[in-house]
């Protein structure tokens, strides 16, 4: 076997390269997992051999000119060019950033384990640390994922009832099926503290009454200035509920620079919905809507 003297250490090139061959292959493997890329295990061996075949040279050709940033990302580049067919720059970038980010995390855990370990550090140890990273990695980027999914669900709304307009943050609850028995009309769940400016006291506090004592008789009568109902819907746990909700002049949704006018109802909920800043419950039928109106489909109410 091969073998190459410094600093008065002694490495064998062929553990050299097996090593750096399987750490590389995992660190590609898992680069890919976390970006949903086409896992092609040919691309990733060759990749890996690019990868290995630079830290033999390293030793050979010297350490100052090889482990240069420049040459370093190019060759980083490179593997990843080979190991992925990315099409596109935006792509690229996002793969290379993913790829040192995983690189990054998993330096940080064979560092650590590296001294828990009191030295003693093993390749089958490495191996592990670097898959436990990337259960870790999983969680973390479906963690953004998510969020950044959250935050493109969220819309601002204004509703209009009689001369006055409140403007509040809703969600896109995918979940919430919720429709009027009566029109067809879907339901839209909104805190009663968003509405309370826009509506009569004495209508609001009929409201309030009616969730606390089910009092139909005060709530809907024919001096109403705007349009009562009740409407029954069933609960996770199975059991009826009744909800009071209120026919708008206008509802309005807001998607960063384009808006819609839809035709829905508010189903006024009395205590708060989130934690978060958002206020309402919207429902999926809004974004086929938005759909339409990106394709000149969709009419105004």
């Amino acid at each position: 076997m091969g073998n190459k003297e410094w600093k008065g250490l002694v490495y064998y090139v062929e553990y050299v390269f097996a090593e750096n061959l399987i750490i590389d292959f995992i660190l590609l493997y898992i680069t890919g997992k976390l970006i949903k890329r086409i896992i092609i295990f040919k691309r990733l061996i060759i990749a890996s051999m690019i990868g290995a075949l630079y830290v033999i040279l390293a030793f050979y050709i010297g350490r100052e000119f090889m482990t240069c940033f420049i040459v370093k990302f190019s060759i980083s580049v490179l593997m990843i060019m080979v190991a992925f067919d990315s099409k596109g720059i935006l792509t690229n970038i996002r793969v290379i950033i993913c790829f040192y980010i995983t690189s990054l995390i998993m330096a940080g855990i064979i560092t650590a384990l590296y001294y828990l370990t009191y030295d003693k550090l093993t390749v089958n140890a490495i191996i592990m640390s670097m898959f436990t990273g990337y259960v870790a990695l999983h969680f973390f980027f479906k963690e953004i994922k998510d969020r950044i999914a959250k935050h493109n669900y969220k819309r601002t709304v204004n509703i209009s009832i009689g001369c006055k307009t409140k403007t509040f943050r809703g969600y896109i609850d995918t979940g919430n099926e919720l429709t009027d028995p009566i029109t067809g009309k879907p339901v839209m769940v909104v805190n009663i503290d968003c509405i309370r400016d826009i509506i009569d006291k004495d209508i609001f506090c009929r409201i309030m009454d009616f969730y606390e004592n089910k009092c139909y008789e005060n709530l809907i009568n024919e001096g109403n200035e705007v349009n009562l109902r009740v409407i029954k819907y069933n609960t996770i746990s199975g059991s009826g509920e009744s909800m009071v909700c209120i026919v708008p002049d206008e509802i309005e949704i807001i998607n960063n620079n384009s808006n819609i006018f839809i035709d829905a109802i508010i189903g006024i909920y009395p205590k708060r919905i989130s934690k978060d800043d958002y206020d309402a419950l919207l429902f999926k039928k809004v974004l086929d809507w938005e759909l339409e109106t990106e394709n000149g489909n969709f009419k105004t109410c």
